[in-house]
């Protein structure tokens, strides 16, 4: 493998693209961050990555080339390249995909689902981000050795940690056994989403909520979305029923699906989330006139920035002096092969929309997981501390990571309005979703995570920047951070 370039992000994992060097063709690898410890574990998940290799000429699994273990037990899959991404982008996307076009692709994922349950393999996760458009915007369906990593004894806990809440059945959280009917759920909630612009009984709001609030969601009635067919509802609604006997086997669903008439026009625009599940603010068209909004996202500290200076530089000198026990954020191993490439920045401080971007230096796309351009740091960025006057822009002090630090970058994203005021990027709808403590604890390992971090939001730093950054830290209460890099 030569070429290696981190292509995406989730919640445990790393996709790259890498040139397979023996044939000349450019391929998805896919490291788990989790670490397979005993042999137990190894042995199901090369079982199950070895089935879904088996199952790679069903035109609905997307291919397997190879799969394994890293020197350090991580697991790893080697697939086909799809370059239309997933069915995140469809979620969002405008013009929307007509219901037969949705229909389509559920008729093909479940007959996948079909012949995975044949072979006595599940897939547990499937979710619109393991659905993926190949180079013939033909749908397939990921991760079957990946997903095997869900153990049946995991603590409720970790296994709503480990899977996507939001397209998982009922019996997950009841701790029972998961069946052939809890793909069948989650394929249907897959296609509400893409109908209706979130999941069933869910907003489109970034935020994970609790255990018992996520039980109490499961016993909530799934909403008809409006627009859509009413057969096409409920066959979806049968697939969703709370108990997994009431609903088909795969390929039922599948022939179910296929025997709607539908129409090939636009599906409906995204369904408004419940009125008990809150969604994020609407995003604002003048980001001028959006200052009216509340400064900071929920559950952050509130400050008022006039006539506020932040001397973060001083904290890092008390810090030092303190001997402040120092924490290791965003170091992450990676395969051993070339590092990253790092893509030269454009040269506009403010991207219009709709025209294409390139990834600032240091970051991947995270699009399909946090949605509007936005971009997860791949490597430490660091800073000394920053400047806030009035409602002037802040402006940070970059550091050596090396060096004691006050704050990190974890997010950035593409900024398409002139910024003249900080009161901007604190009130931008799709800011206040990125900027959280729960999306930066999600990019840490488990021991580096705390609830009482400080989140800034900076503008652009250089004149040739069109992005803005979320940045992390403990401010002038603790001080000083230390990275330390990887091997």
């Amino acid at each position: 493998m030569a070429d290696w370039r981190a292509i995406a992000r989730g919640g445990f994992a790393i996709v790259w693209q890498a040139r397979q060097e023996s044939l000349n063709r450019l391929v998805a690898v896919k490291v788990d961050e989790r670490k397979l410890d005993t042999e137990a574990e190894q042995r199901r998940f090369l079982r199950e990555a070895g089935a879904a290799g088996r199952m790679s000429g069903h035109p609905g699994i997307v291919t397997v080339h190879d799969a394994g273990l890293l020197g350090d037990d991580r697991p790893f899959l080697v697939m086909e390249l799809c370059p239309g991404g997933s069915l995140t982008r469809w979620m969002t996307q405008d013009p929307r995909p007509s219901q037969r076009r949705v229909r389509d692709v559920g008729v093909r994922i479940a007959d996948a689902l079909a012949a995975a349950h044949l072979l006595g393999v599940l897939h547990r996760d499937v979710k619109p981000a393991n659905i993926l458009i190949d180079a013939y915007n033909n749908a397939g369906l990921a991760d079957f050795g990946l997903a095997a990593l869900i153990d049946p004894d995991t603590p409720l806990s970790e296994t709503v940690e480990a899977i996507t809440p939001a397209y998982a059945p009922p019996e997950v959280f009841a701790k029972k056994p998961l069946t052939e009917y809890a793909d069948v759920y989650s394929l249907a909630a897959t296609l509400y989403a893409v109908l209706s612009g979130h999941a069933p009984r869910w907003s489109d709001t970034t935020e994970t909520p609790s255990i018992p609030e996520l039980i109490k969601r499961q016993r909530a009635p799934i909403r008809r979305i409006p627009g859509v067919d009413k057969a096409f509802m409920d066959v979806l609604l049968r697939a969703m029923a709370e108990n997994p006997e009431d609903r088909p086997t795969a390929s039922q669903f599948r022939d179910q699906l296929a025997a709607l008439t539908l129409s090939t026009k636009l599906a409906p625009r995204p369904l408004e989330a419940t009125s008990d599940q809150p969604s994020p603010p609407p995003a604002t068209e003048d980001p001028v006139a959006a200052e009216a909004e509340p400064a900071t996202a929920k559950g952050e500290r509130r400050w008022e920035h006039r006539g506020l200076i932040i001397l973060a530089v001083g904290a890092v000198i008390i810090a030092i002096a303190s001997g402040i026990v120092l924490v290791n954020l965003f170091s992450r191993d990676e395969p051993t092969a070339s590092p990253t490439p790092t893509p030269p920045a454009t040269s506009s401080t403010a991207s219009p929309a709709g025209t294409p971007v390139v990834i600032p230096a240091g970051f991947i796309d995270c699009t399909e997981h946090l949605g509007m351009d936005t971009y997860c740091a791949s490597r430490p960025e660091c800073w000394a501390g920053i400047l806030a006057l009035s409602d002037i822009p802040m402006q940070a002090t970059p550091q050596v990571c090396d060096q004691p630090h006050v704050y990190q970058t974890f997010i950035a994203g593409r900024l398409t309005y002139e910024l003249r005021r900080q009161s901007q990027l604190e009130s931008d709808a799709h800011i206040r979703r990125v900027c959280t403590k729960e999306i930066a604890n999600s990019m840490l390992r488990s021991r580096d995570r705390r609830s009482d971090w400080e989140i800034f939001v900076l503008g652009p730093q250089q004149p040739d920047e069109y992005y803005f950054r979320c940045i992390i830290g403990r401010g002038e209460r603790t001080g000083a951070l230390r990275f330390q890099a990887p091997g």
